[in-house]
Formats: C-alpha cells, sequence, structure tokens
C-alpha cells in the first residue's frame, strides 16, 4: 500500500514542480528589469546554495562519505542546468520569444525518444497521443508561427541541455539523497555563472530586486529541484516530461494574476491541449499502478 501510494505521490509532486515553475517566469521578468539577466542566474543560485549550506555543513559531519558520493552527479546535474539556462538566455536575444519557447519545449520529444529507444518502458498509443497534444499544445502557446533566427540553433542547443539534465536526474535520483544533488547542481551552476559574467551591479538594483530572488532562490530553486528530484525518483524520464508540460500554462496563469498579461484565442487553444494532455498521461499512470 505505501509502495502504491509513493508511486502516486511522484507525478503530483511534478505537477507542483510545474505550477511552482510558472510562477517564475512573472517574477524573472520583474527581476530582470533591475539586473541584467547574467546577474540574475549568479545571485538566484548563489543564494540558493546560502540557503542550502545549513544542511550541507551538517551533513558533511553527520555523513561525509555519503555526502561526497553526491558530488560529481551534482556537478553534472549543475553544468547540464547551467548549459540549459546560458544557452536559452543567449538565443532569446538572437530570436523571438515565441521561438525561443517553442524550441525549448522540444526537449519533451527529446526526453521521451530517449526514454522509449532505451526501451525502460512500454507506452501505447495513449501515451504517445498525449506527447503529439503537449507538443502542438507548446507550439499554439508561443503564438502558433515560426520564423527561423540565428539564436534557434542556440536556444536548440538549449534543450539538449534540459533534455539530459531531466534524464540525468532519473538517473541520479534513484542513487542519492535528494538535498545532497541540489545543493551540487546549485553550487556547480552559481560558480559557474561567476566565471561567466563580470558586470558591475548598483546596490540599489541588487536591493530592490533581493526580494524577488528571495522567492526565487527559496521556492523555485531549492524548493522545487528537492521536488523534481524526489519526485523523478517515482517516475520515469518521458512521463516526468509530459507533466513539465503544465509550466507554461502556470507561467501564463501567474503572468495574468501578477502582471495583468492575457492569452489570446490561439494561446488559450494551446493551454487546452496541454491540459488535456497531462490528464490523459496522469489518468494512464494512475491505472497503470492498479
Amino acid at each position: 500500500m505505501l509502495k502504491t501510494g509513493t508511486k502516486i505521490l511522484g507525478p503530483l509532486l511534478l505537477v507542483i514542480v510545474s505550477i511552482l515553475w510558472g510562477t517564475s517566469f512573472p517574477m524573472i521578468k520583474m527581476v530582470v528589469s533591475r539586473i541584467t539577466a547574467g546577474e540574475y542566474v549568479v545571485f538566484r543560485f548563489t543564494l540558493s546554495v546560502l540557503l542550502l549550506l545549513p544542511y550541507f555543513v551538517h551533513s558533511l559531519f553527520k555523513n561525509m562519505g555519503k555526502t561526497r558520493e553526491a558530488a560529481r552527479p551534482g556537478a553534472i546535474l549543475g553544468l547540464l542546468y547551467f548549459g540549459g539556462i546560458f544557452l536559452q538566455g543567449l538565443g532569446t536575444e538572437y530570436t523571438s520569444a515565441s521561438n525561443s519557447g517553442f524550441i525549448t519545449s522540444l526537449y519533451i520529444p527529446m526526453v521521451y525518444a530517449v526514454d522509449v529507444l532505451q526501451r525502460r518502458s512500454n507506452y501505447d498509443h495513449k501515451f504517445t497521443l498525449t506527447l503529439i497534444l503537449s507538443v502542438i499544445g507548446m507550439y499554439l502557446m508561443s503564438g502558433g508561427s515560426y520564423e527561423s533566427r540565428i539564436g534557434d540553433l542556440m536556444v536548440l542547443a538549449g534543450a539538449f541541455f534540459w533534455a539530459l539534465q531531466v534524464l540525468a536526474v532519473d538517473r541520479f535520483s534513484k542513487k542519492y539523497f535528494s538535498l545532497d544533488l541540489v545543493f551540487f547542481q546549485y553550487a556547480v551552476t552559481a560558480v559557474t555563472g561567476l566565471a561567466f559574467f563580470h558586470n558591475s551591479l548598483s546596490a540599489g538594483s541588487l536591493v530592490e530586486a533581493l526580494p524577488v530572488l528571495l522567492y526565487l532562490a527559496a521556492v523555485c530553486s531549492v524548493l522545487v529541484g528537492v521536488l523534481q528530484v524526489w519526485g523523478q525518483k517515482y517516475t520515469s524520464a518521458s512521463q516526468a516530461v509530459l507533466i513539465y508540460a503544465l509550466e507554461p500554462v502556470s507561467a501564463a496563469l501567474f503572468s495574468f494574476l501578477i502582471l495583468g498579461e492575457k492569452l489570446g484565442v490561439t494561446e488559450s487553444t494551446g493551454a487546452a491541449l496541454i491540459l488535456i494532455s497531462v490528464t490523459i498521461s496522469l489518468g494512464e499512470m494512475a491505472r497503470s499502478r492498479k
């Protein structure tokens, strides 16, 4: 009974992850209006590391060997995470936001294809249908149009990093403790960010952005990072990315509530398709565990 309940909990945790990720988009928009995108990455993940530092020190004293074992996989996650953020941000400077959003979402079929090719799970036609619906929904939510630009290749490279990060979490979450992985992931992300960005910063701008940065660090990084690793421990990688398709729907909802941004007919249709696809996939997961 406990095992079945835990397996059902996994997908539910990833739904929470997708919703919380969605809250980050309007918050990020507020932050980058005050500091640069590079500074945002560095400060967000430096704060995340500082919030996790008491746990890390405690963990070292309690079980140094176990904590050290998570260093290498955590560092791998950190490099993949930074690669996704950096290339997505760099590419978006040279392409449209709608192109960037749609191309980034291509990490979903990438993960699905790898998961199926490795024959780690057998999926029926309903599961494949949810994949198709989610990708179409992503496309419509990005505006339903596409115009190739030089930045598209950079964003596509970032999508590969996101796919690899999800696959790596799928692998490592079964072997290592969530908080250990998350600490090393964000530590490497912050250090790598410092190596890439050397900008002067106004103290006043940082003070203005600090409350939102703390929310992004505490909730959208630390809490979400733990929930992602914990949730993926009990789901396959391709099941996880279908649930992550909820992220743009959540982002649209909170952008409306916080910033007053509204969806058009095309974007609303895309959101509906994503909600349908996730509902079908969650139903299939629940039935498969009976």
